[in-house]
């Protein structure tokens, strides 16, 4: 009778390709979940310092420097009129008009400068570029159609960019008004025009609607102003800061 020879074969040992490779996606998705919380993190940040820390400084006070009501004009004039808001598919708001600036006459050209400079020391703006009669300020700030121009009568509207703090950049138009809301009253901005050098100091900063068009009227009957204003909170556009100067 023949023998039967049996033999156990040896217990397969368990490959460690899997445990590496769990490994490695564990890894990964540590990583990214990491670099999705700082993303969140570095954005979300500077909003929650903005409305926790700068608008209520920005917002107190405004009350206690009304104007007089007999020297506030009315809003029912021909630049109040002419202005519209004009609403981007993202969402941007921004003022619009179809304003244009008066034309040479037989007596001779209209002196109306096609720039001018603006400089805040505080903000480490140093003669930056002003387009007059202008509704476009990427490629410099920009000075609303029909406003007054800086030294005259009236309201002169400058408009500038924004985004995160972060990116700041005061020599950048598309940053360049990101540290606005830094400046305090009894601040100095300077602005060279015709050959003039004239000195402004803040007044007052507040927080408005997108679609408020009053910030573009003259603030009073023989005030010499100039308005400055950017999108707030920093990197969004919800809401708008102005900040008002005056003439010394």
């Amino acid at each position: 009778m023949p023998l039967a020879i049996y033999v156990k074969a040896p217990p397969k040992t368990k490959s460690t390709k899997p445990i590496v490779g769990k490994k490695t996606e564990r890894f990964f998705f540590a990583v990214i979940s990491a670099v999705g919380i700082f993303s969140i993190f570095f954005a979300t940040w500077p909003m929650l310092v903005w409305q926790l820390k700068t608008l209520p400084k920005l917002t107190a006070g405004v009350n206690l420097q009304p104007i007089p009501q007999a020297q506030v004009l009315s809003s029912k004039t021909i630049l109040d009129q002419s202005v519209q808001v004009i609403q981007d598919p993202d969402g941007f708001s921004y003022f619009t008009t179809d304003y244009k600036p008066p034309a040479a006459t037989q007596s001779g050209p209209v002196s109306r400068p096609q720039e001018f400079t603006l400089t805040i020391p505080k903000l480490d703006i140093q003669k930056a570029k002003v387009k007059v009669d202008s509704t476009r300020f990427d490629i410099s700030l920009s000075h609303f159609p029909g406003t007054a121009l800086p030294g005259e009568i009236g309201n002169s509207f400058i408009t500038g960019h924004s985004v995160l703090p972060q990116f700041a950049d005061p020599q950048n138009y598309k940053t360049i008004f990101t540290k606005l809301a830094d400046l305090e009253i009894g601040d100095d901005v300077y602005i060279q025009i015709n050959d003039q050098n004239l000195h402004f100091m803040v007044q007052y900063a507040k927080i408005v609607s997108p679609r408020d068009t009053s910030v573009l009227l003259p603030i009073s009957a023989t005030g010499r102003n100039l308005t400055l204003m950017t999108c707030v909170p920093p990197g969004t556009s919800t809401k708008r800061l102005v900040v008002i100067t005056s003439l010394l």
